[in-house]
């Protein structure tokens, strides 16, 4: 194997490793199994979730879950990671792992609510998700200047342009936190974004 594989699915939680690969320059095929073949034990050897992201490597050696990788491809790509031991470090680590370990699953109860509860809870779950990542948009819309960790830019900033496209209502995710909308109309202009973007199969 000569390159990189990445499993994902169009537009979900392999589109901030697509990124990141681009941004390093790393050469990558990509597929996208559906639900049976995710399913299957080839598959969960691969990721014993059955879930996408996974990245296969040259060597044969893979990683799965979404901020493994983004931590595996910073050393390709260092001008998305802040310096060792700064500031900056602190508030990158802590804030990407929130979005990987808190919005994304809370995007997730929105998204596919009927693996959490009943039918008719699904409305109390559904909101109470929307609730706790309003929240933390509230919490970043504080702390953009402009970006996460200020003058730079790193892939905590396109981790959250990726999870901030899965909002129900982006006219309300926009109308409250100017810094957000500019963040976020920022990033969508990238070359790198607009490449990846318009690489995804327009079916699912």
């Amino acid at each position: 194997m000569t390159s990189y594989h990445i499993y994902g699915r169009p537009f979900a939680g392999s589109l901030i490793v697509e990124f990141m690969m681009r941004e390093a320059g790393l050469s990558y095929t990509i597929s996208f199994p559906d639900d049976a073949e995710r399913a299957t034990a080839e598959f969960r050897a691969k990721n014993p979730t059955g879930k996408i992201p996974v990245l296969v490597c040259p060597d044969g050696g893979q990683l799965y879950e979404s901020l493994a990788i983004v931590q595996y491809l910073g050393r390709h790509c260092p001008h998305l990671v802040p310096e060792a031991g700064s500031e900056a470090e602190k508030i990158y680590l802590s804030v990407l792992t929130m979005l990987g370990a808190t919005m994304y699953p809370a995007y997730h109860r929105q998204h596919h609510t009927y693996q959490y509860g009943p039918e008719h809870a699904y409305p109390e779950i559904q909101a109470m998700a929307r609730s706790v990542n309003d929240s933390l948009y509230d919490y970043i819309e504080s702390l953009l200047n402009p970006y996460i960790c200020g003058a730079q830019l790193t892939a905590a900033d396109l981790y959250l342009y990726m999870i901030s496209r899965w909002n129900v209502d982006k006219t309300q995710l926009r109308a409250r936190r100017p810094k957000l909308a500019h963040l976020i109309d920022t990033i969508r202009a990238h070359p790198t974004i607009e490449a990846t973007l318009a690489s995804q199969p327009r079916h699912k």
